[in-house]
């Protein structure tokens, strides 16, 4: 299976004072590059964010409120959008009525991950032969903070394979497996594709109900099992081969917990 890529960058921008000493890393986490007509790539992504300046940087409490009010993909070139500074314009002023309900301080050194679930960005762009973006953070008055620039690749797959039909009272969505020269992709298909999880190339797929609980599935991958939650996208278990993107999340998060620490020791033993 073909190897992921995370894409550490930093993160830049032209600040005013008020910003002067704000700066930070961004890990983003593409789980592949290559995506077909009618997917929703922009749904294959995690990150984690280092606060490397000298201030506190104000992030979502939840993810929810992080890809609607701070986290976007800006198709590059940036073009002004009279639309998107007045969304933005919007959120400043949510900003400062939600005050620390909504929001949280990360301190200067610690690593934030956002648990839980894959990162949905709005933006979409045109679909191309290859589609090169930002992945950019939004910290209020008009400040934005952009990854390098990024690419992803637009193409034909070599098959797609119908796998099961889920039906429930919102309606009927399929799953197929798309295959992409050495890599094989589990989708939900409904009017547009939605990535679910890499699977094997050459095993028999295979769905069940769960448990009578809803929308939740039991997918087989030859002899490897996974729950896969329905309307969501997302393996609530599974092989961490199959379930890359609790994997990353999870080991991610160890590891931001364990340098949170350290930077914590350090800070104590500086103040005694």
């Amino acid at each position: 299976m073909k190897k992921r890529y995370t894409i550490i960058t930093m993160l830049v921008g032209i600040a005013p004072l008020l910003f002067a000493g704000t700066n930070a890393t961004i890990e983003v986490k593409l789980f592949k590059t290559w995506g077909i007509a009618g997917e929703e790539f922009s749904y294959n992504l995690d990150l984690a964010i280092k606060n490397t300046g000298t201030d506190p940087i104000l992030l979502a409490k939840n993810p929810v409120y992080f890809e609607a009010w701070q986290l976007a993909m800006r198709p590059l070139p940036h073009k002004p959008d009279i639309e998107e500074n007045e969304k933005h314009n919007q959120d400043d002023r949510v900003t400062i009525g939600g005050g620390t309900d909504y929001f949280f301080e990360l301190p200067v050194g610690e690593t934030h991950v956002y648990e839980g679930r894959r990162l949905f960005l709005v933006e979409q762009m045109p679909f191309s032969e290859t589609m090169h973006f930002t992945i950019s953070v939004y910290l209020g008055k008009g400040f934005w903070l952009d990854s390098e620039p990024m690419t992803f690749k637009g193409v034909v797959p070599d098959s797609e394979e119908h796998i099961a039909t889920l039906t429930d009272a919102n309606g009927s969505r399929d799953l197929v497996a798309v295959t992409y020269k050495n890599e094989r992709w589990l989708y939900t298909k409904s009017t547009t594709y939605w990535p679910v999880c890499p699977i094997s190339l050459t095993n028999t797929i295979r769905v069940e109900p769960h448990e009578g609980k809803g929308r939740l599935y039991k997918i087989w991958d030859g002899d490897k099992s996974m729950i896969y939650q329905d309307g969501t996208c997302i393996l609530l278990e599974g092989p961490d081969e199959n379930n890359v993107f609790g994997k990353w999340t999870r080991e991610r998060k160890q590891k931001a917990e364990a340098d949170n620490a350290e930077v914590r020791r350090k800070k104590a033993e500086e103040q005694e």
